[in-house]
C-alpha cells in the first residue's frame, strides 16, 4: 500500500470487529516498526506490552477509564519507558547500550553526558524518556495501517493501574501510551486537516 495513501485513510478507530484477529506475522510486522523506530542517542530505553488476552485488556479498559477501543481491539501495546535514575550517564543501562555502537564507550558517554546535564537541569528528563514513546507508536500506527489495520492512540489512562495491570513496579518504569489495534467496525471518518499552506513557513 502506498504510504501516503495509507496515511489519508489511517483514524482513530474506536470499535474494532472482534471476530477479525490479527495474525502472528501481522503483530511482529507491527511491533518490529516500533523496534526500528530511532531513539535518542540509540539507548532503547523502552519496552512493549502486548495485550491479546480479553482479561488483560479488559484490565486495561479499565485502566483507560473504559475506552471501548482497548476493550474491542485485537491487540493493545502498551509503551513503557525507564524512569530517570536509568538515564544516568555512568549508570548500568547507558553503559551497556552505549558499549554496542562503534568507537569507544568513553567518548559515547562524554558525547551523551553534556544534554544528559541540560536535561536533568530544566527537569525533563521524564518527560525526554516518555516522549521517545510517541516516535515508536506513530511508526506501529502508520506501519499497520499499509497491512490494512485500523489504530488508536491512547493518552487517556491511569498510570497506576496500567503499570499494576501489568505487573511492573513503578519505580523502573513509566508509561508513555498505549494504542489498540484491530480491524475497523465503524465507517472510515474524512480525515480533517489543515492545509500545508497554513502550517509552513520556509526560510
Amino acid at each position: 500500500m502506498d504510504f501516503l495513501f495509507a496515511m489519508e485513510h489511517r483514524f482513530a478507530c474506536k470499535r474494532y470487529d472482534q471476530s477479525r484477529p490479527l495474525t502472528n506475522e501481522q503483530i511482529d510486522l507491527i511491533l518490529n516498526y516500533g523496534r526500528l523506530t530511532p531513539t535518542s542517542f540509540g539507548l532503547e530505553l523502552w519496552a512493549f506490552h502486548v495485550a491479546i488476552g480479553s482479561e488483560m485488556k479488559e484490565r486495561l479498559y479499565r485502566a483507560c477509564f473504559e475506552q471501548e477501543t482497548v476493550l474491542t481491539s485485537a491487540m493493545t501495546i502498551a509503551l513503557v519507558v525507564r524512569t530517570a535514575p536509568y538515564a544516568d550517564p555512568d549508570g548500568p543501562w547507558v553503559r551497556e547500550r552505549g558499549s554496542r555502537f562503534p568507537g569507544s564507550l568513553d567518548f559515547f558517554v562524554e558525547d551523551y553526558r553534556p544534554y544528559h546535564t541540560f536535561l536533568a537541569q530544566e527537569g525533563r528528563i521524564d518527560c525526554w524518556l516518555r516522549s521517545q514513546g510517541y516516535l515508536a507508536v506513530a511508526n506501529m500506527m502508520s506501519g499497520a495501517r499499509t497491512l490494512g489495520i485500523q489504530s488508536c492512540a491512547i493518552e487517556g489512562f491511569d498510570e497506576s493501574q496500567v503499570l499494576d495491570a501489568l505487573g511492573i513496579e513503578p519505580g523502573h518504569w513509566q508509561v508513555s501510551l498505549l494504542a489498540s489495534f484491530g480491524y475497523s467496525a465503524e465507517e472510515e471518518r474524512p480525515k480533517i486537516r489543515l492545509a500545508l499552506s497554513d502550517l509552513v513557513t520556509y526560510h
